[in-house]
């Protein structure tokens, strides 16, 4: 019998409630529990030896998609001077630079070793995959060091330009309306994103979105002339149709 216990700051509870749900699903456990104490989170399963490395490896891949896709972002928006961004490009600005090279990330992510009986998420990360830590804040330092060029709009667009060109497609036509007041994102019928006013917030949300659905192809429709379509245009580039 290998007994395994996963510790994480509660903050990031989800991430591990969530692994619980597929491990529960599998069938393969005596024994799944979780509990908090001291602002911790922890899971804690027993399986027979011969599950243990399936076991072992659906914990590598759930928490190579935290690291990349969920703590990734975090790290970012702690280690970036984000005042100095033009506040309506800063949600589409941290979606962009943290899914950008994730598939490096990943593959680093999941050299590392998840047989020990207890791993602290967190703290694994910064001691066992250093290299991660230090890709990221290579990319803050960047940011950081070269912020004066993205307080002006023509400069964070051209960044999120190419940001968006080197993205990996998630969908492939994501169709985008400006309706009398608000907004509304489309995946293939799927409502995906609504506002019901037009503010610089709401396109600051409805920019992040799009860039995190990643489209192949993007399509516009407005009711009305709308000053925001073009800024859109110029950061999905040869995206739009």
């Amino acid at each position: 019998m290998k007994e395994k216990q996963l510790d994480i700051d509660i903050r990031f509870k989800y991430e591990l409630a969530n692994l619980k749900c597929s491990i529960k699903k599998l069938n393969l456990c005596k024994i799944v529990a979780d509990f908090e104490k001291d602002d911790t989170y922890s899971l804690m399963y027993a399986c027979e030896d011969e599950h243990a490395k399936s076991l072992d490896n659906i914990i590598a891949h759930s928490l190579t998609d935290f690291y990349v896709n969920r703590y990734k972002k975090y790290y970012l928006e702690h280690h970036i001077n984000l005042n100095a961004i033009e506040k309506m490009f800063v949600p589409a600005y941290i979606c962009a630079i943290s899914s950008f090279d994730s598939f490096t990330d990943k593959e680093i992510a999941l050299e590392a070793d998840y047989t020990k009986t207890k791993i602290s998420v967190i703290p694994f990360l910064y001691f066992k995959l250093s290299g991660i830590i230090q890709r990221w804040q290579t990319i803050a330092n960047l940011t950081n060091d070269n912020i004066q060029c993205f307080g002006k709009t023509t400069g964070i667009i051209d960044l999120l330009r190419y940001l968006v060109k080197n993205q990996q497609n998630k969908t492939k036509t994501l169709e985008l309306f400006f309706t009398d007041n608000g907004i509304k994102i489309f995946d293939n019928n799927h409502l995906s994103f609504e506002s019901k006013t037009q503010t610089k917030n709401d396109v600051a949300d409805m920019m992040a979105v799009l860039i995190k659905l990643c489209p192949q192809k993007l399509k516009i429709n407005s009711v009305n002339a709308n000053s925001h379509i073009d800024t859109i245009k110029q950061i999905f580039s040869e995206k739009v149709i």
